[in-house]
């Protein structure tokens, strides 16, 4: 050839039987238009979805080499273009929603099964990290750009993994709250001043309870009222105070199934999902 090119134009095919893509994980983006969703073989799928809630699929994207354990947005801006995933293998990939492209990949110590972005403030500053919890004790945060580790949030008192968490602003602060329970039960408060950095020490928790929530699948804080927050176990879900941790109310599940998550629709609403596939709205008590 006269002259060469750096450009590389990634070619995929296959035989008659597409691959199976076993789903593990699944997202949509800010927008709502893109479904993404990770495969225990390790390839993740964007799904436009359009008006009519079809889905057709756009692109294919082969950048692990083990299976999806997580996927999640690297901000939480409404106009962000970009997406996370995590492998069970330690993988991690930054990821262009628009073309595909891979634009960072690393391979970390730790095996990451869910990760929430958050920003960190700092007067004019704002730095986008990401939580991650997994197959290791407590919390690690890294950065949402270089998916470089930067600082932990650990555990004086009964250092566990985790198995749910959530971050919120409560009013009248200036600083965000990591809540978090751990496969024992163990209620942990951590307080982010976004001062941290990379040269941090270990974050201790500011409080630990234990609560009768053994395994939780997923902690989400009522957005309307920064007052209530919903813990749903397989068998349960429950509502407590933030303040005090008290508990509210609880409902057991119907024999046969099993909860799998749940939210939040308005300040006395929530909907909980089962393994079944199924969705059940909920009126919270008024007192």
């Amino acid at each position: 050839m006269a002259g060469t090119t750096s450009l590389v134009v990634p070619i995929v095919l296959w035989g008659p039987t597409p691959p199976t893509h076993c789903v593990s994980c699944v997202m949509v983006t800010a927008d709502q238009r893109t479904i993404v969703t990770g495969c225990h073989d390790g390839q993740i799928v964007m799904w436009d979805l359009d008006e009519n809630l079809q889905l057709s699929p756009r692109n294919i994207l082969f950048g692990h080499s083990a299976s999806i354990t997580c996927l999640t947005k690297a901000t939480n801006s409404w106009d962000n273009s970009t997406i996370i995933s995590a492998a069970e293998n330690g993988e991690v990939c930054i990821w262009d929603v628009n073309d595909g492209r891979c634009i960072e990949h690393t391979k970390q110590q730790h095996v990451h099964t869910e990760m929430k972005p958050y920003q960190a403030t700092q007067g004019i500053n704002r730095e986008s990290r990401i939580l991650c919890r997994g197959y290791y004790p407590d919390i690690r945060v890294i950065d949402a750009i270089s998916l470089v580790p930067l600082f932990s949030l650990t555990s004086k008192f009964s250092p566990d993994w985790i198995c749910a968490m959530s971050i919120m602003r409560p009013l009248k602060r200036q600083d965000d709250t990591v809540i978090a329970l751990s496969t024992s039960g163990m209620l942990k408060i951590w307080a982010l001043s976004g001062k941290e950095n990379k040269a941090s020490e270990p974050i201790y928790e500011e409080q630990c309870k234990p609560l009768r929530c053994l395994t939780a699948h997923s902690l989400s804080p009522c957005a309307f009222n920064l007052r209530t927050m919903l813990i749903v176990c397989g068998k349960y879900w429950q509502v407590y105070d933030t303040i005090d941790f008290a508990l509210l109310c609880s409902e057991f599940c119907d024999r046969g199934l099993q909860w799998s998550g749940g939210d939040f629709l308005a300040a006395d609403r929530v909907i909980v999902w089962s393994n079944d596939g199924k969705a059940y709205l909920y009126q919270l008590p008024s007192k």
